[in-house]
């Protein structure tokens, strides 16, 4: 039950909640869909961000790539441009290395200007140009040996066959431009570094164009780190440079060196989000020519990390922004609620009886001025309910009261007029009869309620009538009809009395033998119609002017004591019926006289509102 009371106090009733509910999800859904949105279209941007540094950071690792490419390529190209030095590159891979020893000794005594062309020496200057190389090998094809130099200017001559060395086969291998370094060549070389990666270049005889060896030079991994620098704080995951069969040939994150990656066959260039390590998205760059991929890992963790501080920015201005579309207007609806509250309680207040209450709004905004207003009405109500209302009520009971009392002595005389006439002129058995419809209407006079059903009106009238039958004999008689469903409307006490008792005293012909009164209730259109028609004297024209005019007075005048019977029933019949009541009167000398009284049917619901404030009079 509290429930439901609370649901119809705040919520089905109350306009205010309504509307601060209907405003406070409209606002919550729009700031939610807004900062979905927003959230979405900026996480959006920060992954495109990430995915374009990654881009970039790869792409800058590829040029590095393919300029040690280009250094190897070019210190072949710029042997190739040197005749001399051609020249002495070929001897050196075609012969043993002491008949290229006696071949330069030779050459330098015949041609001192010669000895300049020294393939060994060039290599060496090439070794120490290039910080990034950790070996440079020269292998010769033909005489199966190598040259190598070492970035402090040290060389090392390997000489091998293919009956008792493996290096001769993996040299012989056709691989790619790019590659890990060979294990045994490695090993002959106590290389025990394992992040390295090596470029080859075939070298051909300039004349012949047969292949008599290859230039390997083995570059240090951590050389590439340089390419990120620009990306250190902008790169997510780690960095790769994988062979086709998977072999790693750099990493960032220094995890892989020395092993075939082992995710490597779910990485195509197709694909965006691979299940690595974990979920991850994959940015994948290869160089085919040159034999090798550039590989961009980011961890979808680290994706969402990125996002986080935006998601938790905007899911704090959101719930801020929540809160002030709620607050706010909270604060403001209930403002509003409670001045109109206010207004509702003294509206109730006024509906109850009480005008004494006020409300005190000085705002000049709408339910200031509708509040304002509504005390100017009640002060306007309270003065006219003290000076109009209040006033005209005790002015007309007054009148009542006055009307009642100067009634019951004027009727009380003529009654007991007749009967003192009757006993004089003869001592008759019917002064019995006369003196008891007397003891009837004594008692009906002195009852204090001031309305009775129609049929003890009419009861009352009639024993009235009865007097002056029994007094006139056969020369007077009287009719009395009424519809029965009409016999307990409430009626005005003794408003009949004074019409019958001006006939008697007025209309009556005492030498007629034919006196006649008819008095006939019925119901017309709602309206109780009661008409008391005679056959006496009747009025004079001038003198029914008179009357007509004085009856429509709001108090009789003092000097109009003929009229005074008739006024007094109009007035009270306008008193307590309003302004649907009425009274009529016709007559013509020597045409009798009607007399016709209406008011509303009380019982009528379309006149219950017409009777209903007026009962209390």
């Amino acid at each position: 039950m509290k429930v439901q009371s609370f649901y119809r106090t705040f919520i089905k009733n109350n306009l205010f909640t309504k509307l601060l509910a209907t405003f406070s999800f409209i606002s919550v859904l729009t700031i939610v869909t807004l900062a979905y949105l927003l959230y979405a279209f900026m996480a959006d941007s920060v992954r495109s961000g990430i995915f374009d540094d990654q881009r970039q950071a790869i792409e800058a690792v590829n040029s590095r790539l393919a300029a040690k490419h280009d250094s190897a390529q070019r210190m072949i190209s710029d042997v190739y441009s040197d005749q001399a030095l051609s020249h002495n590159l070929s001897y050196l891979l075609s012969h043993s290395y002491a008949d290229y020893i006696r071949y330069r000794i030779d050459r330098y005594s015949d041609e001192p200007l010669a000895g300049y062309a020294n393939a060994l020496t060039y290599f060496k200057h090439k070794t120490a140009g290039d910080s990034d190389i950790q070996r440079l090998l020269i292998y010769s094809s033909v005489e199966q040996y190598l040259f190598a130099w070492k970035p402090s200017g040290s060389t090392h001559l390997l000489e091998m066959n293919s009956a008792l060395s493996y290096i001769p086969d993996a040299m012989a291998l056709d691989v790619p431009a790019f590659s890990a370094p060979n294990r045994w060549v490695s090993k002959a070389m106590a290389l025990e570094d394992e992040r390295l990666y090596a470029v080859r270049v075939a070298v051909n005889n300039p004349g012949s164009l047969q292949k008599i060896g290859q230039l390997l030079v083995y570059y240090n991994s951590d050389g590439l780190l340089d390419a990120l620098e620009g990306f250190k704080d902008a790169i997510k995951g780690y960095i790769l440079v994988l062979t086709p069969e998977g072999q790693v040939l750099f990493d960032s994150s220094g995890r892989y060196y020395g092993a075939r990656y082992p995710y490597a066959a779910k990485i195509s260039s197709i694909n965006a989000s691979v299940n690595l390590e974990e979920p991850s998205s994959v940015s994948v760059l290869t160089n085919s020519a040159a034999g090798y991929s550039v590989v961009s890992v980011v961890p979808d963790s680290q994706l969402q990390e990125a996002t986080a501080k935006l998601r938790r920015s905007v899911l704090i201005t959101s719930i801020i922004g929540i809160l002030i579309a709620i607050l706010v207007p909270a604060l403001a609806v209930s403002s509003v609620a409670r001045r109109t509250g206010s207004l509702v309680r003294l509206m109730r207040r006024v509906e109850s009886g009480d005008f004494a209450g006020r409300i005190s709004d000085e705002r000049g905004d709408e339910l200031g001025q509708i509040s304002q207003g509504f005390n100017r009405m009640l002060d306007q109500l309270n003065r006219h309910i003290e000076q109009d209302y209040k006033a005209e009520i005790r002015q007309r009971n007054t009148e009542l009261s006055a009307l009642q009392a100067r009634i019951n002595p004027h009727f009380l005389s003529n009654t007991l007029e007749v009967i003192r006439m009757r006993a004089v002129s003869q001592g008759a058995d019917d002064v019995g009869e006369m003196i008891y419809s007397l003891s009837v209407l004594f008692r009906s006079m002195v009852g204090s309620q001031s309305m009775v059903p129609l049929r003890e009106e009419l009861e009352l009238g009639r024993r009235y009538l009865e007097l002056f039958r029994i007094r006139y004999k056969n020369r007077f008689s009287y009719t009395i009809t009424m519809d029965e469903q009409l016999g307990g409307r409430p009626i005005i006490k003794l408003s009949l009395q004074p019409v019958i008792e001006n006939y008697i005293v007025h209309g009556l012909d005492t030498e007629r033998a034919d006196n006649q009164f008819e008095i006939a209730a019925s119901l017309e259109h709602g309206l109780i119609r009661i008409t008391l028609r005679d056959n006496g004297r009747g009025i004079p024209p001038e003198q029914l002017d008179r009357l007509r005019l004085r009856l429509q007075l709001p108090s009789p005048p003092e000097t109009a004591a003929g009229s005074f019977g008739l006024h007094s029933v109009g007035e009270r019949l306008r008193l307590v019926y309003g302004q649907q009541a009425g009274m009529s009167v016709e007559s013509s000398p020597g045409g009798g006289t009607t007399v016709a009284l209406w008011f509303p049917d009380e019982r009528d619901e379309r006149n219950k509102r017409n009777l209903t404030p007026k009962e209390g009079l």
